[in-house]
Parts: C-alpha cells; structure tokens; sequence
C-alpha cells in the first residue's frame, strides 16, 4: 500500500508542442501590446508611427517615435495584455485623474490660511507637498500622454483596416462556431477577403491560412478562397 500511495504522488510532467497550434500566432488579435506589434512599426521595444500635423496653416506627416518598457511603466505594465477597448478607457480614466489631482496641488500652493493657522507656515507646507508630489505626477502625465498617441495611431489603423472583422471571424473559425457548416465558413470568408476597402494583403492572407487550419474544407474551397485574393 505504501508503494501505491508513493505512485499516486510522483510528479506528472507535460511536453508542450507548439507546432499543435499554428493557429494563434497567425490570427489577429485585440489585447493592446499586441495590436502594437501588429499594425505599428514596432522593434526592439520602439514603437514608430507617422501622424498628420498642421503648422504654419499647413498639414504635414511627423514621424512619432517611442520606447516602451514595462518594468518602467506602470500604465503599460498594468494593461499590455488587456483588451484594446479596454486600454482606451483605463488610459482616459487615469489621464482625467492625474490631471485632477495636478490641479489641485497648483490651487493648495496659492491658498492662504484662513483657520487661525499662519498663512506664512500653511503656505510653505502646502508648498513643501507639491514639490514633494507634483514631480512624480507629471511624470505619470507626461507617459500616460504618451499611450494616448500610441492608442490613438493604434486605433486609426485597426478602423482602416477593419481588423475587428477579421479578428471576430478568425475566432469563429478557430473555436469551431461555425460546426460542420463549411458552406457559410466559406462564404463568410470568401466576403470579406473579396472586399477592396477591408484590410490589406496580409490581412486577408492571414484569414485565409486560418480558414484552411481550422476547417477541414475541401481543396477546391481552400483555392477557390486564395485564388479570390488575386482578382
């Protein structure tokens, strides 16, 4: 019996092939860090997008350039993994907050004290706090500004690209939604890769690895849907 207890413990170890799923790495995805690498110029934790500028009464293209560093930014830190929608709105929320609470400590530094306190002495608490406070917080202002441009560039190519579309469609694809209904899986597919204004090649590329990985479509679906990319 000692011997059958001991076997019931012994330590189970389990071998992970990645070849399994080819399918995550292709499809596109919606948390925030990885809509970053996958519609921005991102390389080395340095993040490039152009933006349109108006100076002089005149608009022009500015290259934007970043460096990205989690162990250094809380924001990013905090919400990498998140779903896009939701980065957006944390970023709003705590760059309303900052900016509230910047406001505030500017107000206290010129309050005079009007509670029996000397104003000389309440005055120079009040300042000793700012001064204490207000460099770590426009700090966090000064990133937390940063991620609403990264946001704002991110999201400019996800609506040019359509790439919640495609996204929802791959999910399907790859969580078998669409069951044995090859039909519909094709003619969903076939849709949206023919559409000239939804997404660019790699987009549509993509889908259509996803479809043929996660579908078991007959070799004639899969180049029906491939050759449609070339017309």
């Amino acid at each position: 019996s000692g011997s059958a207890v001991q076997s019931h413990h012994r330590p189970l170890l389990v071998i992970m092939d990645r070849n399994s799923d080819l399918i995550t790495p292709i499809q596109h995805t919606s948390t925030y860090q990885a809509l970053i690498d996958d519609v921005l110029n991102h390389n080395a934790n340095r993040i490039e997008f152009v933006v349109e500028v108006e100076e002089n009464g005149r608009k022009k293209n500015v290259t934007k350039r970043f460096d990205l560093e989690a162990d250094d930014d809380p924001f990013y830190s905090s919400h990498k993994f998140n779903p896009f929608p939701e980065a957006i709105e944390s970023n709003g929320a705590e760059l309303t907050e900052v900016t509230n609470r910047q406001s505030e400590i500017q107000a206290k530094t010129g309050a005079s004290g009007n509670d029996g306190v000397d104003p000389m002495e309440s005055a120079a608490n009040e300042l000793a706090t700012a001064v204490d406070s207000l460099p770590a917080l426009l700090d966090r202002k000064k990133k937390l500004e940063v991620h609403t441009s990264i946001l704002q560039a991110v999201m400019n190519e996800v609506a040019a690209r359509d790439v919640p579309q495609f996204y929802e469609l791959e999910s399907s694809l790859a969580t078998g939604n669409y069951g044995k209904d090859l039909t519909k899986a094709k003619r969903d597919v076939l849709e949206l890769v023919t559409d000239p204004a939804k997404g660019n090649v790699q987009d549509k590329v993509r889908l259509v690895i996803v479809y043929c990985l996660a579908t078991t479509a007959p070799t004639a679906d899969i180049d029906e849907v491939a050759g449609s990319m070339k017309k």
